[in-house]
């Protein structure tokens, strides 16, 4: 199976030739911005199963964690492609609404719910964490 998607104006679009490692949603400030809502919602890739055509874009961001996440986005209508943190390049977290077709999403986790607002509603059956992933001991 394979994903494909791009921007609201079409002028990126993009394959991915990989199954997603994990799936998840976010409640931090960073996903908020990105996504104009309440969190984002984001499948992880193997980066190197990632094909791009069209111009991206990218800032330079400091998450709530405390890393560098390289965000892309169209440069002509804005709208967000990806994210790739800094630490594990080996990764790319795309977000759901650009995909083609989002129907295989499902989240395993919701992340950094701390931050979240009571008017967003996630799914009541999934594992919330107040903050990132815990730290492995």
């Amino acid at each position: 199976m394979g994903f494909s998607g791009g921007c609201a104006c079409g002028a990126v679009r993009y394959t991915i030739s990989a199954e997603p490692i994990r799936g998840f949603q976010c409640q931090c400030r960073d996903c908020q911005r990105d996504t104009g809502g309440g969190h984002s919602s984001v499948f992880v890739f193997a980066r190197d199963a990632l094909t791009v055509t069209g111009e991206v874009r990218e800032i330079a961001r400091t998450s709530d964690g405390g890393t560098i996440k390289r965000k892309g986005f169209c440069p002509s209508c804005g709208s967000p492609i990806y994210n790739k943190p800094d630490k594990s390049p080996e990764f790319v977290g795309i977000y759901v609404g650009g995909l083609d077709d989002a129907s295989a999403f499902k989240p395993a986790v919701a992340l950094f719910c701390s931050r979240g607002y009571a008017w967003d509603h996630l799914d009541p059956d999934l594992r919330r964490l107040p903050e990132w992933y815990p730290a492995p001991r």
